[in-house]
């Protein structure tokens, strides 16, 4: 009988820590799913705090608006020098689009000619259009005929006044702006192509 009672005492104390290291984990689980729904709900507080901060903040200056147009009302009136440098703005849009256009088809000449899937190299044609478009900028605005101003003159060419003043001036800005659509993409291919070579080179060392 005592041998019994010694092998029933020997269990449960066998069983004892199994049951309080079960307990600790289940604390220690208790614990980090707290912390971690304490977590959230500080995290979803800070996000409201935020957004009423933000409409706080454009109340306040929606109602200092309302405040001051209501007080000022003259100061909606467009001047006419606003207007007549907003009809420049979207007439130069209007001319800016030929030489863009231009320049995304040289962009797309080229591409055609290196064999490279243009579809591929879409934002290079449309920097490309955009370079050229900027370089009508510097001919129309003059800076680019005073720089090359002196150059023109000893090669007897047209003046620099005379410049896109008669139709065979105009072709020659549309082929300035074809060459400039196409110089870009060729610049950017080569310097594409060299440093894929120089990390080939690279690479091949390491190796």
């Amino acid at each position: 009988m005592s041998i019994k009672q010694d092998a029933v005492a020997d269990n449960k104390v066998a069983e004892f820590p199994h049951t309080e290291s079960a307990a600790v984990a289940d604390i220690v689980h208790d614990d980090a799913y707290f912390r971690e729904r304490r977590a959230e709900y500080e995290l979803r507080q800070a996000e409201i705090r935020k957004t009423m901060s933000m409409a706080l903040v454009l109340g306040l200056i929606f109602t200092a608006l309302f405040w001051i147009s209501f007080h000022n009302p003259e100061i909606y009136l467009v001047k006419a020098e606003t207007l007549t440098i907003i009809n420049s703005g979207y007439n130069a849009i209007i001319l800016l689009t030929i030489p863009f256009l231009l320049g995304v088809v040289g962009a797309i000449s080229r591409l055609l000619l290196s064999g490279v899937r243009v579809i591929q190299e879409v934002s290079l044609v449309i920097g490309s259009g955009l370079m050229a478009a900027f370089s009508w900028v510097g001919i129309k605005s003059g800076v680019l005929m005073a720089v090359i101003a002196p150059h023109l003159e000893k090669q007897g060419l047209a003046e620099p006044a005379q410049i896109s003043s008669s139709p065979s001036d105009f072709y020659t800005l549309m082929l300035v702006a074809v060459f400039v659509g196409m110089f870009s993409t060729n610049l950017y291919l080569f310097i594409s192509q060299r440093v894929d070579q120089l990390s080939q080179k690279a690479s091949d060392k390491r190796r």
